[in-house]
């Protein structure tokens, strides 16, 4: 198993991503198509970090089980008696099977369906039964061994379960404090997930063949693709995101692991258009001005206008496939209005359009990335900032 990013770049290459971005180079392309650098970033950044993996509304009353992976690492999301969600590995300690297999609901206890252990919604095993033999099951016989299910750091901010995987995981709420101050002028406590067209909470998901940093970098923190990748922006007269000659109409936020396109909302009226609805401002008065395409490193995404959020995440799937799964967040009268379905599907539809159109190109870069002079590629100062930010973040968790 190669224990840094050493065993794949050579010193030449790694000081060429560390070099001002006039002067630096890209990752190389077998850090998009390698299955043995893949396995490296889900040691050294996924079972490290802070990882979007699950919406609370999955588990949304208590007694409510989920069985669910992240990188092929099976958890159990539980919504405890307490109303409390709680994440463990999804492993029971004696032999190693499942904890569970399917989600359930209204559960009062875990029994794990190959042998029979049982525990209470935190964790606690309370029953073996037939295990030693007897009916019952003797709980002393285990005394002295590790018998209740291993709990995984977790944490809630808009209806998404963060899972950190890590011996000492970073307080969460430093993690997320970055996304909390960008959205500062938004009432993001008071904001309810959207609801389909059978009062569930709706869940956009999809799949797109590419490595997890090209849609990383697309998603977000690539500025100069919006007017030729997608028609919505294309047919705007206020795109590309050039004030005039030499000057943005946009602002990169880099804030720990925030990378986020901030724009004034007013400016972009045209481009985006408004409808009637409440909005989302702290001051019920004063209607947002900044609105933003941000990311969370390594896998969280949240597009912030000033009537609703698009609240996201992606997982990696191997080295050329991200799954990516969202939620749409808008005030409460626009949330669960069955007589809006049709406005709220509008929006979900155009974050649905722009993520095929930005699918069908990053699809092809993945397959770009084998061709024998694809090498290390150079970045536009202009508008790569966050992109060379993010290959830099990669390369300090990398070389650890």
């Amino acid at each position: 198993m190669p224990k840094s990013i050493n065993d794949f770049l050579d010193q030449e290459q790694i000081d060429s991503i560390r070099q001002p971005i006039e002067s630096a180079l890209t990752l190389p392309s077998e850090a998009f198509t390698s299955e043995a650098f893949y396995q490296l970033e889900i040691e050294k950044i996924y079972k490290k970090h802070w990882v979007a993996a699950l919406f609370d509304t999955e588990v949304a009353k208590p007694g409510d089980i989920r069985p669910f992976e992240v990188c092929e690492i099976p958890l159990l999301a539980v919504r405890g008696q307490d109303n409390e969600v709680r994440v463990f590995h999804n492993i029971c300690p004696y032999d190693g099977s499942p904890a569970a297999i399917d989600p359930a609901e209204a559960c009062a206890q875990i029994a794990t369906p190959y042998h029979g252990w049982t525990y209470d919604l935190t964790g606690k095993l309370i029953k073996m039964p037939f295990w030693d033999g007897t009916r019952e099951g003797n709980l002393e016989v285990l005394s002295g061994k590790e018998v209740d299910l291993i709990e995984v750091a977790c944490g809630v901010f808009l209806n998404t379960i963060f899972v950190n995987l890590s011996d000492k995981p970073e307080a969460f709420e430093d993690y997320i404090a970055p996304v909390i101050q960008t959205l500062n002028e938004y009432d993001i406590e008071s904001s309810v997930a959207g609801l389909d067209q059978d009062g569930e909470t709706f869940i956009s998901e999809g799949s797109v063949n590419t490595n997890w940093k090209t849609f990383f970098e697309n998603a977000c923190i690539n500025v100069l693709h919006e007017n030729y990748v997608h028609a919505f922006y294309n047919a705007s007269p206020q795109l590309p995101r050039i004030e005039k000659d030499g000057v943005p109409s946009f602002k990169n936020c880099i804030n720990g692991k925030l990378m986020a396109l901030n724009y004034d909302r007013e400016y972009f009226e045209e481009t985006y258009g408004s409808f009637e609805a409440p909005h989302l401002g702290k001051d019920p008065e004063v209607e947002p001005k900044t609105e933003n395409f941000g990311t969370l490193y390594p896998n969280f995404y949240i597009s912030a206008s000033s009537k609703f959020l698009e609240v996201a995440y992606a997982l990696p799937n191997g080295p050329a496939n991200t799954q990516q799964r969202a939620i749409y967040h808008y005030h409460k009268d626009l949330a669960l209005s069955p007589e809006v379905h049709d406005q709220r599907k509008a929006i979900s539809d155009a974050f649905t359009e722009a993520f095929n159109e930005d699918g069908r190109v990053t699809e092809a870069l993945q397959k770009a990335k084998k061709s024998p002079v694809y090498k290390q590629k150079f970045y536009a100062p202009f508008w790569d900032e966050m992109h060379h930010h993010f290959s830099n973040v990669i390369a300090d968790d990398l070389e650890g």
